[in-house]
């Protein structure tokens, strides 16, 4: 299977009572662990599931990072990723 890592999708989001684009590059750490750079509007945090969605750079609240990571997730399993 072709790797996944640093590959780029966009997913239209709710933030702040306005639909924003969130762009999504997937990367992994160096023991081949995945993570998502997600970027919009110029503000930039990074996330990673283990049990659950966590923001491993940046600041968000509970809410925000569990409504992009779910999104993330949706995507994945859509693209079969």
């Amino acid at each position: 299977m072709e790797s996944s890592e640093n590959k780029t999708f966009t997913l239209d989001l709710n933030i702040d009572s306005e639909i924003k684009a969130l762009e999504v590059t997937r990367k992994e750490t160096t023991d081949g662990q995945p993570y998502y750079v997600c970027k919009t509007d110029g503000f930039e945090v990074q996330l990673r599931k283990d049990e659950q969605w966590e923001v491993i750079w940046g600041e968000l609240s509970a809410e925000k990072v569990e409504a992009i990571g779910s999104a993330i997730d949706k995507h994945i399993v859509k693209k079969g990723e």
